[in-house]
């Protein structure tokens, strides 16, 4: 039986990303232990007591957000974008016909808050393109300022705590003060009715480099949300009752080459554009997605290798510098 090759990963920020989402999806109650599992890559840890102090703190809720008297109110108990001492907090919009919800946190909360309902931050996202669209006189604000952080900014924990509340659906991104920005919105590879999860992670490069596909085809498919050799949907929005299909990389990527075969049956496919599986004394196996990509490899980690020879070993299996290799 062949062994599994395991790619490199970004594991600390995808690890507590995969954390969250599996934490939403069990539907057990939220605890201090769960967020200080998260927020590990941060080193931020909480205890149950001040957990539920933040929880309990008072907060300042906002039902006429396009009135001017509003943001004077705002003004008058937390401060202007413009002063030099900012109070730290959490915020939370919520839509007053539909109840869906967003939070957020910043060490810099006047600043953050007068950005949203001045409409100057870029329109990315759920919520900003929903503020724009069904005006702020449609939502209700609830700000948390927090003027003790506890040896930590607790704001980030208060917001932690929400991020693993399914309600809050108008979130994106699951972890939060995510160091990488919103440029490390998570990616989603979905079966076509999306009941099954195959595969996400934060950077677009993963499934360029560990699923052979190209980065004009997963872009075209991402922006259309058209499918992907007819099967595979690709998206930035997670489904949270979708389940999540238990399988390694190389197996998916396996599965992936045998959907093109047949994709493109009617194209036709050369030695050179055939997939190559290297495979040491002990199993262990590494796909390449080409000839011409494990010739790179293999003269990178010294071994002066070429087309013609790799081919003659290929068809008669036999070793080749300690390795027997095959056409997938």
């Amino acid at each position: 039986m062949l062994g599994k090759f395991v790619f490199k990963k970004d594991s600390s920020i995808l690890y507590s990303h995969q954390l969250a989402v599996k934490h939403i999806e069990s539907g057990n109650p939220i605890n201090s232990k769960i967020i200080n599992d998260i927020l590990s890559y941060c080193n931020i840890s909480v205890t149950e007591h001040i957990l539920k102090t933040l929880i309990n703190a008072p907060r300042l809720v906002i039902k006429n957000l396009d009135k001017n008297e509003s943001k004077n109110f705002i003004r008058d108990n937390i401060g202007s974008p413009y002063n030099k001492i900012q109070i730290p907090g959490v915020y939370i919009f919520i839509h007053k016909i539909t109840n869906q919800k967003y939070v957020g946190s910043s060490s810099q909360l006047a600043i953050r808050l007068f950005g949203y309902l001045n409409f100057k931050h870029r329109v990315i996202g759920n919520l900003i393109p929903l503020l724009k669209k069904d005006n702020l006189s449609n939502f209700i604000l609830e700000i948390i300022p927090l003027y003790e952080n506890f040896g930590f900014r607790s704001e980030i924990v208060l917001e932690q705590y929400y991020l693993l509340d399914p309600k809050f659906n108008l979130n994106i991104i699951r972890v939060a003060n995510n160091p990488s920005g919103s440029n490390a919105r998570a990616l989603y590879m979905y079966n076509r009715d999306k009941s099954i999860l195959y595969y996400s992670s934060l950077k677009q490069k993963d499934f360029i480099v560990n699923l052979n596909i190209s980065h004009f085809t997963f872009t075209k498919h991402l922006k259309k949300g058209t499918y992907y050799l007819g099967k595979y949907l690709f998206t930035r929005n997670l489904e949270l009752t979708t389940k999540k299909k238990d399988i390694s990389i190389l197996d998916l990527a396996l599965q992936l080459e045998k959907d093109r075969v047949k994709f493109n049956k009617n194209k036709p496919l050369n030695s050179s554009s055939k997939s190559v599986l290297m495979i040491n004394e002990n199993n262990e196996i590494k796909l390449f997605f080409s000839i011409g990509k494990c010739i790179i490899y293999l003269r990178k980690i010294g071994f002066p290798a070429t087309h013609t020879t790799l081919v003659k070993y290929i068809n008669t299996g036999k070793f080749y510098y300690g390795y027997i290799f095959k056409y997938m």
